[in-house]
């Protein structure tokens, strides 16, 4: 949710949120660097609040005033060069911390380890970026604090890793005889972060057949726009499936640049779109990776503004009146007394807060396809 102060974008001018009335025209971003018009549906206001807030800086000083559960969207920025604090759970064996000088590159390692599952069929791996810094000192202070404060491992989970110390024997002993699950929630409940919203999931398999794991929901991902003028919604699944099913002979049949085949379908209305997606997930066991699509450039994953941390993408107003992306320079805690608002608007589900794009008001099912 936004602070009192809080100034929403309302076409070539801006209000401030506690001016914000139902049926408002405001600004939000329609996909593809476009921004549209939209109304507001619905004001929420919690009142007389003590809360912590997140203030987000990005390196073109767009600024962001919100609480730490409010949906914002933003991606890792494969360019920047820094240290990363993470939390890593594989399903098999428990949590642990790492830190890297490059994140992109252990995890195309993690995903190499396919052909070392031994008599598991698949296994789950989970990361949550708890920290980003430029400087090496502050970074090995950080993974030492954390390991001393919380009791979690820092040690890799496969005996197999160059930086490995012990047998594989060692390691799963080490992991089973510490309750890492309830440490790990410790960690991130300090951190003001939500276990439901790694950012980044992998699902690894021993398997040689190619199978499709999960659906990817690009919202206005579409090239072409719809009846409502709004860039259309993308679904896409990869991999091999069962063509004969009634669901999957809607899909268009794709090859993508690496050679492999994916099926694709896109549909006009949102939740429409969201129907379809929670009937095929369930259908074929698939886990749904939610993103959307504001820039030209890469789609965004959606994320608590907690999760968003110094270095990653994120969306704002360009100079040229259009949606842009830049890095996010630096985040500060405060704390705070007052009333705090959200809003839920027709149509683009977000609007322009501080000349960030955010997530509206969203109820905990539309998220989750629950």
């Amino acid at each position: 949710m936004l602070p009192a102060d809080a100034k929403i974008m309302c076409g070539n001018t801006t209000l401030g949120i506690t001016d914000i009335r139902e049926d408002q025209g405001i600004s939000g971003a329609s996909g593809w660097s476009e921004i549209s018009t939209t109304r507001v549906r619905d004001v929420y206001v919690n009142y007389e609040q003590r809360t912590t807030l997140l203030k987000m800086i990005t390196g073109r000083g767009a600024i962001l005033r919100c609480t730490p559960d409010q949906l914002c969207f933003g991606r890792i920025n494969p360019v920047v060069r820094q240290y990363t604090l993470f939390l890593h759970e594989r399903s098999s064996l428990g949590f642990r911390l790492g830190l890297t000088n490059d994140l992109m590159r252990d995890l195309l390692a993690m995903n190499s380890l396919r052909q070392d599952l031994f008599n598991q069929q698949e296994i789950i791996d989970r990361i949550w970026i708890i920290e980003t810094t430029a400087n090496l000192p502050a970074s090995n202070f950080m993974l030492k604090h954390s390991v001393f404060k919380y009791g979690l491992p820092d040690i890799p989970f496969s005996a197999k890793q160059a930086d490995s110390e012990f047998s594989e024997e060692m390691t799963r002993e080490m992991f089973n005889s510490i309750d890492t699950p309830s440490r790990a929630h410790e960690l991130l409940r300090d951190w003001h972060m939500f276990i439901d919203h790694p950012h980044i999931t992998m699902r690894l398999s021993n398997s040689k057949d190619p199978a499709s794991n999960a659906i990817q929901f690009v919202i206005f991902g579409g090239s072409e726009k719809g009846n409502a003028k709004r860039f259309s919604h993308l679904i896409q699944i990869s991999g091999a499936l069962d063509s004969n099913r009634a669901e999957h002979r809607q899909f268009k049949r794709k090859q993508g640049k690496h050679g492999l085949w994916f099926l694709e379908i896109t549909r006009d209305d949102l939740e429409e779109a969201e129907l379809f997606v929670k009937t095929l997930s369930h259908l074929d066991n698939l886990e749904v990776v939610k993103k959307i699509q504001l820039t030209r450039k890469a789609p965004f994953y959606i994320l608590p503004a907690s999760h968003i941390k110094p270095g990653m993408l994120v969306p704002v107003t360009g100079r040229n009146g259009n949606i842009d992306e830049d890095t996010v320079a630096a985040v500060e805690i405060e704390e705070y007394k007052g009333p705090l608002y959200n809003l839920q608007v027709r149509d683009l589900h977000n609007f322009i807060a501080g000349n960030w794009v955010v997530m509206c008001y969203q109820p905990l099912s539309r998220l989750t396809g629950d």
